[in-house]
């Protein structure tokens, strides 16, 4: 027993050591073809702007800083492999593009991605959300959370979601406690490209004038709900929780933040599906999940999880919700008639919450199952050591409300990254290498 447990150990040991070369390979390689040419030609690219090469800033001048590295006898540094990723995960603002932004982004979407990987129109059309001119505004029934559904140039419709926390709040309490925060859309939408997930809706910061952005194209029912205090306009909306003005949220000089999120497009249906994975949300009543340890082989009876995409997908989000501390996953939406739907990862307004709280219990798919899509586990060995915090830092430095994240919540990023990694470790050495599955669909994912 004791020879089959160290052989079993071994082959673990080699497969990960073999899979961590094959995945660091090909940025190794792009690093070193950078380091031979150390003045990429773009001349190729009519709609590429040399003054603007850092992206295109908003006019703000706090892009992610170039980290000083050399190559010596080929060997690339950790530094040149943050850089390369800030290059290629950060969206162009000043692309140009030769649609509309609106039929761009609606021809991304399929039943496996919203967005394509690395599309060179990504950030013209979130610019085109940051400076589009707001048409309509009106209040957003649906949900708990106040939040207002716009217009943008009569064509487009994003939810806005406004500020209600400054950046360095700490959110107490349940795992699922507090009000939406705002900038948690824009840093789970990054950080979703960054993992190569592409589930997310497109999100970007802004911040609008009431009086002369919102009012003038607000509905006479969202103009109802309008009321001043000291000396600023402010409205409470309507939703689960929008009670009245003391639910309401306020402008700061006339000016209130927040984010935007591009509406899915309309021939793209939703259905919404039980989280097999969701809390009680009631005090001292404990969910099945959380008091059986076999509970996932329960979850795999049930036609729809005991093969294709579903279950996987689940336990990839798992994964997405623990970095970002989103314990409030209690449905999910996939696309409706399209079989091989991605699982849509919604709504990451309860993340980014406390940077000092690392909620396990998040992760119950990936522990209680013992499975991970290889081309997930292989994308989170390359984002050790402090990699995660460093390039999701650098895209999100160029966002119109920049700073997105806090230091603090930048360093939970990279402590549950190792969490994350131990876990998957300790599940090869109870299952063996099958913890590991080379599953694909469309796209690989």
């Amino acid at each position: 027993m004791k020879t089959k447990l160290r052989l079993l150990f071994i082959g673990a040991a080699l497969f990960v050591i073999y899979v961590s070369y094959k995945i660091l390979e090909p940025e190794f390689s792009r690093m070193k073809e950078r380091s031979e040419n150390s003045l990429r030609s773009r001349a190729s690219d009519e709609n590429y702007d040399t003054e603007n090469h850092h992206r295109g800033k908003f006019d703000i001048d706090n892009g992610a800083q170039t980290h000083e590295a050399t190559v010596k006898e080929g060997n690339v540094t950790i530094n040149q492999v943050i850089d390369s990723m800030i290059e290629r995960y950060s969206p162009y603002y000043g692309y140009k593009l030769n649609n509309t932004p609106w039929n761009i982004a609606a021809q991304w979407v399929e039943p496996r991605q919203i967005h394509p990987e690395n599309a060179k129109e990504l950030g013209a059309v979130l610019n085109a959300m940051a400076k589009g001119t707001i048409t309509s505004a009106d209040f957003g029934q649906k949900g708990t959370q106040l939040k207002l559904t716009l217009m943008i140039d009569d064509v487009q419709k994003v939810i806005f979601k406004p500020a209600w926390y400054p950046r360095d709040y700490i959110v107490t309490g349940t795992p699922y406690a507090g009000r939406d925060r705002h900038n948690a859309e824009i840093a789970a939408f990054h950080l979703g490209r960054i993992l190569e997930l592409r589930r997310t809706p497109l999100a970007i910061g802004r911040r609008l004038s009431i009086e002369k952005e919102i009012l003038p194209a607000a509905t006479a029912r969202l103009k109802t709900t309008f009321f001043e205090k000291d000396g600023e306009s402010c409205f409470y909306g309507r939703c689960l929780y929008c009670k009245g003005p003391d639910d309401g949220v306020c402008a700061s000089h006339g000016i209130i933040e927040g984010t935007l999120v591009l509406w899915l497009p309309t021939d793209f249906k939703m259905t919404i599906h039980k989280h097999p994975w969701s809390r009680t949300y009631r005090d001292g009543v404990q969910a099945k999940w959380e008091t059986d340890d076999a509970y996932c082989a329960k979850v795999k009876k049930v036609p729809k999880f005991n093969s294709g995409h579903q279950l996987l997908d689940i336990i990839d989000t798992s994964i997405f919700d623990y970095l970002i501390g989103n314990a409030d996953r209690h449905h999910y939406e996939t696309f409706e008639n399209k079989e091989d739907s991605m699982l849509i990862i919604l709504d990451n307004g309860k993340s980014f919450g406390n940077p000092g709280v690392d909620e396990l219990t998040i992760l119950a798919p990936l522990y209680q199952c013992c499975q991970i899509r290889a081309s997930l586990w292989q994308k989170l060995l390359t984002l050790q050591d402090g990699i995660l915090s460093k390039v999701l830092s650098g895209i999100l430095a160029n966002d119109p409300i920049a700073p997105v994240l806090t230091q603090p919540h930048l360093d939970a990023l990279d402590r549950r990254l190792k969490t994350i990694l131990d876990q998957i470790q300790a599940c090869i050495a109870e299952v063996g290498t099958q913890a590991i599955v080379f599953e694909s669909s469309i796209k690989g994912r």
